[in-house]
């Protein structure tokens, strides 16, 4: 029996061999499964340093003509002609587009045929005042020479019959002073009048004829040109605008805070906000009140010098960068080393081996670096977070 268990017991530890043969090396017990050391970063590290720091801001604006003029019929009436298309060069005193007239010329017609009639009352009136006029001045001469006549024959007394002819012929000599005085009034003031009011009449309808046409108040380039044939038109209402291309400017629409910021005169640099290209260089030339004297809601932005032509287009994205402050020689630290606490600005410091915390007051801050008025010296280490 005792011989049995023995030959079990090898057979079992046989078996046991031959499954650590199969899955492989034993592991030794007690010995722990071992785990990967995590990787602990490193946090950045910086040196105040001293030198410039430039604060500064980018904007977006628009190319705008710096001289334009809206147009607009002064008449209400529908488009009979245009005779240019937007985007055209036009020069000072072209007929760009006209109304239909078709109703004032019927009217201009009446008018002209009431003035002539007026005008040909008033003519042949003042043409028969110059015939009787003349007619009563010789009358007149004739009077005054049968007085002197009968003057000259009175007798020295004169008689009884002298005095009667004398007396006679001094009543005609007035009455003909009469006619005389009667004629040199003038046409009657109504028909003077009449041929004042058709004439301004004509002048009132021509001069709404007139109205009929659009000009070009100035030479440039019709930016923007609505009118088609056959379309309504309202008085004043614009309906294109022309732009002199020779100076160009760029126009923005800011907020309160970023006015406060800017002034007039501040220099700038101007280029392209997609697209690479040349860069120039810029004023601010007005701001809107009560920053600046501009008469709109825009700022106004000059090139120093003006692009060549054809480099932009109206319209085209710009932006331009201003430098708002500068300061030279100064300590700084970028903007990433400092940390921040329950309102409290600090930076940790790190000499021989040892970290320490330290409350800043800070300045200054643009580019990605910050100025350091207190608490902090040129040269320290700070370790960033």
């Amino acid at each position: 029996m005792r011989v049995v268990i023995l030959l079990l017991l090898g057979l079992f530890a046989l078996t046991g061999c031959a499954s650590q043969a199969t899955f492989g090396d034993a592991i030794t017990q007690g010995e722990p499964t071992a785990i990967p050391t995590p990787v602990v970063p490193s946090k950045p590290v910086y040196q105040v340093e001293r030198g410039k720091i430039i604060y500064e801001r980018r904007f977006f604006g628009r190319i705008t003509p710096l001289v334009t003029e809206a147009l607009a019929f002064e008449i209400d009436g529908r488009v009979d002609d245009v005779f240019v298309d937007a985007g055209a060069d036009v020069t000072e005193g072209d007929l760009l587009a006209r109304l239909n007239t078709a109703a004032l010329e019927s009217q201009l017609l009446d008018a002209e045929e009431e003035l002539a009639i007026a005008t040909s009352i008033f003519e042949s009136a003042d043409s028969n005042l110059r015939y009787d006029s003349r007619r009563a001045a010789l009358a007149l001469e004739m009077a005054q020479l049968k007085l002197d006549h009968a003057l000259a024959q009175a007798g020295e007394p004169p008689s009884s019959d002298d005095e009667l002819a004398v007396n006679l012929l001094t009543l005609e000599r007035d009455l003909a002073q009469v006619a005389v005085d009667e004629l040199t009034s003038g046409v009657d003031p109504q028909l003077r009048f009449d041929v004042t009011r058709a004439q301004k009449r004509v002048d009132d309808i021509k001069a709404t004829i007139a109205q009929a046409d659009l000009i070009a108040p100035m030479s440039g380039r019709l930016v923007n040109f609505a009118p088609d044939a056959g379309e309504p038109i309202v008085a004043f209402e614009p309906i294109a605008l022309v732009a002199d291309l020779s100076v160009l400017e760029i126009t923005d629409e800011m907020d309160a805070d970023d006015l406060s910021e800017l002034a007039e005169g501040m220099p700038l640099l101007i280029k392209r906000a997609a697209l690479p290209g040349n860069v120039y260089s810029g004023t601010i030339a007005r701001l809107p009140a009560p920053y600046g004297l501009a008469t709109d809601d825009l700022v106004h932005v000059a090139f120093d010098e003006q692009p060549p032509a054809d480099e932009f287009k109206v319209g085209d994205r710009m932006n331009f960068t201003v430098v708002i402050e500068e300061r030279d020689d100064v300590l700084w630290l970028p903007s990433s080393a400092i940390r921040q606490f329950s309102g409290r600005n600090f930076i940790v410091v790190q000499q021989e081996g040892i970290q320490r915390r330290v409350d800043v007051r800070l300045g200054l801050e643009g580019d990605g670096r910050v100025e350091i008025l207190e608490g902090a010296e040129a040269g320290q280490t700070v370790i960033g977070p």
